[in-house]
């Protein structure tokens, strides 16, 4: 119940608009247990982080992709990813995280492994041992996510057709033969 609550609260006000009284105030448990739990406000904050990141992904990390071809695979992964990245929940999220990124570096750190890389490496695993599978990885990901999402934290999100077409675009260039 305080995860979830805590969760909710944090997406809406950020880290620093909402005090542990409030978290407390609103489940109704103690800042004993939450001591107790999670070492205070900021591991609280931490683990909702780990969870959340975890949460979106699932999606990304349960496809089964072995028969797919190279293009059609990575169109896959980036529409899975996409679908997750795009939704209002999560954009909070990174509003919500980019919000602490001075205050708690470490736990930029370990969003990004538990995001950024996650989503990289199954990419980057669907590719397989080529050479440069984890930099082309890299490359499809930021391809596909990064204007995207900074578009929608503007409050500019871009439509899902075009979403779709920058997948596309980057599935079919990725796909070409090297060399």
């Amino acid at each position: 119940m305080i995860i979830k609550t805590a969760t909710e609260l944090f997406l809406a006000r950020g880290f620093d608009a909402v005090s542990l009284d409030e978290v407390i105030r609103a489940t109704g448990g103690s800042k004993t247990n939450v001591y107790k739990q999670f070492g205070g406000k900021e591991g609280l904050f931490a683990e909702i982080v780990r969870r959340l990141a975890a949460d979106f992904l699932s999606p990304l990390t349960t496809l089964d992709l072995r028969t797919a071809s190279r293009e059609t695979g990575l169109a896959i992964l980036g529409r899975t990813l996409m679908q997750q990245l795009m939704q209002p929940r999560h954009i909070a999220f990174q509003r919500m995280i980019m919000g602490v990124s001075d205050k708690f570096p470490e736990l930029m750190a370990e969003w990004y492994r538990v995001g950024p890389q996650k989503s990289q490496s199954v990419i980057a695993a669907f590719l397989g041992d080529e050479p440069d599978g984890k930099r082309l990885a890299i490359f499809f990901h930021d391809m596909i996510v990064t204007d995207a999402i900074n578009h929608a934290l503007m409050g500019d999100a871009p439509t899902w057709s075009e979403v779709e077409a920058r997948i596309s675009a980057a599935s079919a260039l990725l796909a070409r033969p090297s060399g």
